[in-house]
């Protein structure tokens, strides 16, 4: 296929705010957004499997770069506050018990005919999972394309992602509470997380986090009735470790004594803490310096001898404080956010993927103990952020 973008574009008639409404997805579709493109993006098998190797091979990577982050206590120099230190020990020691159990990687390359390129690693609340496991199945239904397929198995990969996690927990009670923040996109994100745990044969229950009791002598509980609770010994958490670290250290000391007492699993572990900053991006490359998959990461701008590069938060989300800077006094693009206050990574900039209107294209790629699914962000600049649109891909 020719590296431009536009050459893989098949347009069809999009469902409407209606189809999604009756779905529970309305969400996504509201009358005045346009962030559900109607158009697919078309790949061959062979780049869906490049897409695949280059997350395995990645995923170990950073395996091996936590074990270094640990071995040499590097977490301050990658943003990890002490009070977080405990508990990443205990799971990253146990992770046979304390399984990562879904991660996104975000990737340059590929669908533009250059090689793959790791942009970031969403390991800890990554989210576009309605998205991804759902609305573009519909999508592709829709477009009759004769013969295509789809790379999308997010659920029954999480389904069996579970019955792993209760087989090596045989003695705990399959009961599982999913928390969040109260957003209506986390409830619909964490819904796709909660429906395979049921598959799985897990009681599942949604709760927003200021509802969940937490006791480091007992465990994990959600009060149901006057003097009646119920006890979890599965917790899921689409609240970032750092802001519990950072934001609620009191919570933090807590959930390390539940689960140093045994009390309770918590997923994402959090080991994935190491994994989410953005600072190992940078140990990474010491680590594999020039590898292929990689692009060369600092923690000073001056590294770059006037090439472009782009500045990233730690912990920053949705490219909010990220900066493209062409040379340090050249600033080609920047996004304001809540994330300015952590240190700052400076990783070497790429063009990503482009159509013929300059929209950029980003991968993400769902990771459970191996790639199970696949979307794109696409956006008009030179960040991939909360702005952008989300579209889907068939294969043929």
């Amino acid at each position: 296929m020719a590296d431009n973008v536009n050459n893989r574009l098949y347009e069809f008639k999009a469902p409407k705010y209606k189809f999604w409404k009756k779905l529970g997805l309305a969400y996504y579709a509201e009358e005045d957004m346009e962030y559900l493109c109607d158009e697919l993006i078309c790949l061959s098998e062979i780049e869906v499997k490049d897409y695949s190797r280059a997350c395995m091979e990645l995923y170990s990577m950073y395996e091996k770069a936590a074990q270094h982050v640990i071995d040499n206590n590097l977490y301050e120099e990658i943003g990890i506050p002490n009070n977080a230190i405990p508990l990443i020990e205990i799971t990253w020691e146990q992770r046979q018990l304390h399984p990562h159990l879904y991660g996104r990687f975000d990737l340059a390359g590929i669908i533009d005919g250059k090689p793959a390129k790791l942009i970031e690693f969403n390991a800890d609340t990554a989210t576009v999972m309605p998205e991804t496991a759902i609305i573009q199945k519909e999508q592709l239904s829709k477009a009759k394309i004769k013969g295509a397929t789809q790379f999308n198995r997010l659920q029954e990969k999480l389904a069996q992602k579970y019955n792993r996690l209760s087989m090596a927990h045989p003695d705990r009670d399959k009961t599982i509470l999913f928390s969040h923040l109260g957003h209506d996109e986390d409830v619909l994100n964490i819904d796709v997380l909660m429906n395979p745990a049921k598959e799985a044969g897990f009681d599942a229950k949604r709760v927003i986090l200021e509802r969940v009791i937490f006791s480091p002598e007992e465990g994990i509980f959600v009060q149901t009735g006057q003097d009646q609770y119920s006890k979890f010994d599965y917790w899921f958490k689409l609240v970032p470790w750092e802001f519990i670290a950072y934001e609620e250290p009191e919570l933090m000391s807590i959930l390390t004594e539940i689960v140093r007492n045994d009390l309770a699993v918590i997923l994402n572990p959090a080991y994935t803490m190491i994994f989410q900053s953005k600072g190992i991006m940078k140990i990474l490359w010491d680590l594999y310096p020039n590898h292929y998959l990689l692009l060369k990461t600092s923690f000073s701008p001056n590294d770059f001898k006037g090439n472009a590069y782009v500045q990233k938060s730690f912990f920053g989300r949705e490219g909010e404080n990220v900066k493209v800077f062409g040379s340090p006094s050249d600033v080609w693009e920047a996004n304001d956010g809540d994330f300015g206050h952590y240190p700052s990574v400076y990783q070497e900039f790429i063009d990503l993927p482009k159509d013929r209107d300059e929209e950029i294209y980003q991968a993400g790629i769902y990771y459970t103990n191996e790639a199970v699914a696949l979307s794109y962000r696409r956006r008009d600049g030179l960040i991939t952020d909360a702005d952008s649109e989300f579209i889907g891909h068939y294969i043929l």
